[in-house]
C-alpha cells in the first residue's frame, strides 16, 4: 500500500486536484464526469489549531473523465471561485487553490486508527423514519406511507463524519475518500483541513468505500507526510439515496434502486424533486459542485412560476421546459398531444451530454412522478419499487403542500401504470413500457442508449 500511496500522491504533483462526483463510477459509454467540492487549507500557515473547521475548499468546476477497460483520460479545469456555507454551525469558505503544498516526502508507518466510520462498518445514510419506511415497503411489500403525510421535509439523509485521533503535531491533514481501494483518481474525493473530522452528507448507498488521512507537519522550514490512518473500508447500506438541497423541497437521487436480476440504476446520474425557486446559496453549490448537475428539465407549463425564463442555477445549466405530461388525465401521456411532448421527454435521456439531470415541475411528484416511472420501468425496477420511489414525495413538504390523500396519489399512479401495462404487449412491465415507448415515436436504438447510460451491474 505504501507504493500505490506514493504513486497517488506523485500523481497529485503532476494534475490539478480532483475531486469526483462522490466516488462516482465512469460509465462505459464515455459520459463526462462532473466535478466536486475538495476541501483545502492554506498549506503555508502552520500555526492553525487543528481543531479549527475547514478554512477553504477547492473547487475544480469543469472536469471531466473517460474510462475504457484499458485507458482513463482526465482532463481538469481550475476555476477561481469563492463562497460560503454553513456546515454544523461552522463556516466553510470554499475557494479555487493550487496543489504546491502537497510534497513527495516519504510517508511513515501509521500511528493511528479510524474512529469512525471503522472498518468493515455498514453506515445507514437514510434517517430513521424514511430507512424504515423503505425496509418494510421492500422486503415486507406493504407500503404504510399515510403515517408520514406530515406537510414538512422529513426526509433529509443522515451524514457521515470521518474521524481520526493522533498524538502529533500536524499543521493539516489530507482525507481521502474513495470507491476503488487503490485510491484511482477519477474515483476518489480528497479533502485538506485542519480538523480531525469532517462530515459529509452526499455519498452514494449501497457502495463500498476506501478512506486513509496523511498528516503533514513543519519541521526545519520543510513539510513532511505521514500516514496517521491506514486504508479503511466501509459500506453503505441498500436505501433511497435523499439529498438535503437547501431551497430546494423533495429532492433524491432515482439511483441505486434494483433493476431487474444482477443490475441496478447509477447513482448520480438523475435527481429529482421540486421547483427551484427559492433555492439557495449552499443549495446552488451541492448542485453544481459537489454533484455537478449539467441540465435542468423544468417540466411546468411555460410560465407556470419561472418556467420557461431559465434555469436559477445559472447560464451555465443546460435548461429544458416542457410542457410536461401526467397520469392519464387530460394532460396525459396517452393522448395523442401527451405522447409527442413525452416522447421529447424521453429524448432528453438519449443524449449523454446532458447529464446529471434534476427532473422537477412544481411539487416534484406528479409531472415528475410520471416520467420517473416510466423511466425506471423501462430499466427494469419492478411495480413495488417504482410505487416506493414516488411514495417518498410523502416525505416532503412541496409533495404534500396540496392536501391530496396518499391514496389519491397512488391511484393516480396506479392508473398509469395498468394503462401501459394492459395496452401493450411484452412478457413483463419493462418490454411492455418500451413497447409503449417505440409506439410514440422512440427507437431501439434510443432505448437501448438510455439503458446504457443509466444500468450498471450490482457489484
Amino acid at each position: 500500500m505504501k507504493k500505490t500511496l506514493a504513486f497517488f500522491i506523485c500523481a497529485l504533483m503532476l494534475l490539478p486536484l480532483v475531486a469526483c462526483n462522490n466516488g462516482k463510477n465512469p460509465d462505459d459509454s464515455g459520459i463526462s464526469e462532473p466535478v466536486t467540492v475538495e476541501s483545502e487549507i492554506d498549506a503555508t500557515d502552520s500555526t492553525k489549531d487543528e481543531n479549527d473547521v475547514t478554512e477553504s475548499i477547492s473547487t475544480d468546476a469543469d472536469t471531466s473523465s473517460k474510462e475504457s477497460e484499458t485507458d482513463m483520460t482526465e482532463n481538469t479545469t481550475n476555476t477561481e471561485s469563492t463562497s460560503v456555507e454553513e456546515t454544523n454551525s461552522e463556516t466553510v469558505t470554499t475557494e479555487a487553490v493550487t496543489t504546491e503544498a502537497i510534497t513527495t516526502e516519504a510517508i511513515t508507518e501509521e500511528i493511528a486508527e479510524a474512529v469512525s466510520p471503522k472498518e468493515g462498518a455498514t453506515v445507514i445514510l437514510a434517517n430513521d423514519e424514511v430507512y424504515g419506511w423503505w425496509d418494510e415497503y421492500y422486503y415486507k411489500k406493504t407500503g404504510y406511507s399515510d403515517a408520514f403525510y406530515r406537510h414538512e421535509d422529513i426526509y433529509y439523509p443522515k451524514a457521515v463524519t470521518f474521524s481520526w485521533e493522533d498524538s502529533g503535531n500536524a499543521d493539516y491533514y489530507r482525507l481521502f475518500i474513495s470507491t476503488d481501494k487503490d485510491f484511482a483518481l477519477n474515483k476518489t474525493e480528497s479533502y485538506l483541513l485542519n480538523a480531525k473530522s469532517l462530515t459529509l452528507d452526499h455519498l452514494y448507498v449501497g457502495t463500498e468505500y476506501y478512506w486513509q488521512v496523511i498528516a503533514t507537519q513543519t519541521v526545519d522550514g520543510s513539510e513532511h507526510n505521514w500516514r496517521i490512518v491506514p486504508v479503511t473500508s466501509f459500506k453503505t447500506a441498500d436505501s433511497p439515496r435523499c439529498l438535503n438541497i437547501e431551497g430546494v423541497s423533495n429532492t433524491r437521487d432515482i439511483g441505486g434502486i434494483a433493476a431487474g436480476t444482477d443490475m441496478r440504476i447509477k447513482q448520480g446520474m438523475i435527481y429529482r424533486g421540486g421547483k427551484l425557486e427559492q433555492i439557495t446559496d449552499a443549495g446552488k453549490e451541492m448542485f453544481l459542485d459537489y454533484l455537478g448537475l449539467k441540465t435542468d428539465l423544468d417540466l411546468r407549463t411555460p410560465g407556470e412560476g419561472g418556467a420557461g425564463s431559465g434555469s436559477p442555477l445559472g447560464a451555465d445549466v443546460n435548461y429544458i421546459n416542457f410542457d410536461g405530461r401526467y397520469y392519464t388525465g387530460g394532460k396525459g401521456i396517452h393522448t395523442e398531444e401527451g405522447k409527442k411532448i413525452f416522447a421529447e421527454e424521453i429524448r432528453v435521456f438519449t443524449n449523454p451530454d446532458n447529464y446529471p439531470i434534476y427532473i422537477h415541475c412544481s411539487l416534484g411528484r406528479d409531472r415528475t412522478g410520471t416520467l420517473v416511472m416510466v423511466l425506471e420501468g423501462l430499466l427494469g425496477v419492478n411495480k413495488n419499487m417504482l410505487f416506493m420511489d414516488y411514495e417518498l414525495s410523502v416525505f416532503s413538504y412541496t409533495g404534500t403542500q396540496d392536501n391530496a390523500s396518499v391514496e389519491a396519489i397512488r391511484s393516480n399512479l396506479t392508473n398509469t401504470y395498468n394503462y401501459i401495462n394492459n395496452n401493450y404487449e411484452g412478457n413483463n412491465f419493462a418490454e411492455r413500457t418500451e413497447n409503449y415507448l417505440l409506439s410514440i415515436g422512440i427507437t431501439l436504438e434510443e432505448i437501448q442508449t438510455i439503458r446504457d447510460l443509466l444500468l450498471e451491474e450490482v457489484k
